[in-house]
């Protein structure tokens, strides 16, 4: 090895003994403000608080031994792609340092221990956060793309419990009126221990791109267009959008009360522009349309309000449009109809930052 290539080798352990001493303390000061919070230990969250100045400090140094590294050694490929992941990465921790420090701050302010099924729910979000973001930066510090797919999914499940969490708290609060203020605290623990998990997303992310060069793929969109009878124009603006942005996402279409076949005026226009639908496809109900698994991102109602229909997930977004507002109806043309829908999807979908050629 020449002697540049072992200064480089140097100066890149020398980054990477930095980072794993910046995550071993924020993963720590992460638990403690949790534990401070479940067990109203004021003495264990101000001596966290007062930690992250340390960590805060660490993350300069960081930044600072990253620069000097591609100022002196100008780094291209998989040098270069691993020094922008830490400064990435230098971000996502402060932040989730500074989650930390907030949830310590809310248990200061708290006057009585919270309610158990309460405790219950922060706890285990918080060991899964915490396991997420270990995950996480173990996969980045071994540059092992297989653990960060373990990670990403360890994240997936941490954000997957904050919805219960407004039921819960709403539970304590019915029962206990009294305990409000600390509640208040509770959901703002909640809100940033799922940030935390997203934060350890992000690193998996930085795995990837640092190992593979693989960059984060485009979002992809589950969208559901819903109207009355589901026979011609959720239909119809399933279709378009599927035509229009093949890559965009999965779109679906349904009705609150169903015909049981779709009008022959959708049928011959769709035939006209050389689209068949498959011989199993019919008219759905609303309900068997939501999929237990899977949120939808965008729920479209047409001439409908979907929020009127379910509760809609923490997740999701309703949205209502009114065809009669641009003079649609049930007797125009379904080519009027089609292009009205268009000009609708396509503002929807540069909203949702999707390009056309998508």
């Amino acid at each position: 090895m020449s002697l540049y290539d072992k200064r480089l080798e140097a100066d890149l352990l020398a980054i990477r003994s930095r980072l794993r001493m910046i995550v071993e303390s924020v993963e720590d000061n992460l638990r403690h403000g949790v534990q401070s919070v479940l067990s109203l230990d004021r003495r264990l969250a101000n001596e966290t608080v007062i930690k992250d100045r340390a960590v805060n400090r660490a993350i300069r140094d960081l930044d600072h031994l990253c620069h000097l590294f591609v100022a002196r050694h100008l780094p291209g490929g998989s040098h270069l792609r691993y020094v922008s992941a830490v400064l990435r990465l230098a971000v996502a921790l402060e932040r989730t340092g500074d989650y930390a420090v907030t949830i310590c701050r809310v248990a200061r302010q708290m006057e009585s221990e919270l309610p158990e099924t309460v405790r219950h729910n922060i706890g285990m979000m918080g060991e899964q956060a915490g396991k997420a973001l270990g995950a996480s930066m173990a996969a980045f510090l071994d540059g092992d793309p297989d653990l960060a797919r373990v990670a990403r999914g360890i994240a997936s499940q941490t954000a997957a419990i904050y919805p219960y969490s407004f039921e819960v708290l709403t539970s304590a609060a019915e029962s206990d009126p009294q305990r409000v203020r600390d509640l208040f605290g509770a959901l703002l623990v909640f809100r940033l221990l799922q940030r935390a998990a997203e934060q350890a997303d992000n690193a998996t992310e930085m795995t990837l791109f640092a190992v593979t060069g693989q960059r984060k793929e485009r979002k992809r969109f589950r969208i559901l267009f819903l109207d009355g009878d589901h026979a011609v124009t959720s239909k119809l603006a399933e279709v378009a959008a599927a035509a229009s942005y093949p890559q965009a996402g999965r779109f679906g279409s349904a009705g609150m009360n169903p015909v049981d076949e779709f009008d022959p005026k959708l049928l011959e226009f769709l035939r006209r522009r050389g689209i068949l639908l498959p011989t199993d496809d019919e008219p759905l109900s609303f309900d068997d349309a939501l999929d237990v698994a899977r949120h939808y991102h965008v729920v479209v109602g047409i001439g409908v309000d979907p929020s009127e229909h379910f509760d809609v997930p923490y997740r999701s977004a309703a949205l209502q449009w009114d065809l009669e507002e641009s003079g649609i109806n049930a007797d125009s043309e379904a080519e009027l109809v089609y292009r009205e829908l268009m000009d609708r999807i396509r503002d929807l979908m540069t909203t949702l930052g999707v390009r056309d050629d998508e």
